[in-house]
């Protein structure tokens, strides 16, 4: 993360006294100082990439990996992008949206026949706070928008279901010699 914020790129030794001209690429991010002395400008350079190393061993460490995997969030995009599920040996489409900041009469449900999409909906509001929700995914092939059931947990969880069934595969392309038509 840090490594990315800082390119390093080799830089000639320029002199205590020397401007550093313009024309020559930085060596890393802070650069270095043109007026100071060179076992300053390293040491300050060897702090610098120690600092990134430690960002770098932080950030990337299996330490922060579960939490943004599990992240609720995460966890909700990866189920919109694959709704159909299989339970008990039977497909079907399920999500599942967190709305527990709100009461089941401040969420509005409603699909669109047209484009095959479902819209989630939720406004709340007092005088101190205003909150919203709203997902719009497209109900994919094989479910029909009519069936789809809606339950909201205990737990603030808003579960969708409905039956699954397998879209009929349209037959393969066949190759065709054509005619050529002499005139």
């Amino acid at each position: 993360m840090f490594r990315q914020l800082c390119r390093c790129v080799s830089l000639p030794a320029i002199s205590k006294c020397a401007p550093r001209p313009s024309n020559l690429p930085m060596r890393n991010f802070w650069g270095r100082p043109p007026y100071l002395p060179v076992p300053f400008s390293r040491e300050f350079e060897n702090r610098m990439m120690q600092l990134q190393n430690e960002f770098d061993r932080v950030f990337n460490s299996s330490f922060w990996r579960p939490f943004v995997d599990e992240h609720p969030t995460n966890v909700e995009f990866f189920r919109i992008k694959n709704p159909i599920v299989e339970e008990n040996g039977v497909k079907k489409f399920k999500l599942e949206f967190d709305v527990r900041r709100f009461k089941p009469e401040d969420v509005k449900i409603s699909t669109n026949a047209k484009d095959r999409s479902l819209t989630i909906e939720a406004k709340y509001a007092d005088e101190q706070s205003k909150y919203e929700y709203q997902r719009k995914i497209t109900i994919p092939e094989g479910v029909n928008p009519t069936d789809v059931t809606c339950t909201y947990k205990a737990d603030g969880v808003l579960q969708l279901e409905a039956p699954y069934v397998e879209p009929a595969k349209p037959d393969p392309p066949k190759d065709t010699v054509l005619e050529i038509k002499h005139n």
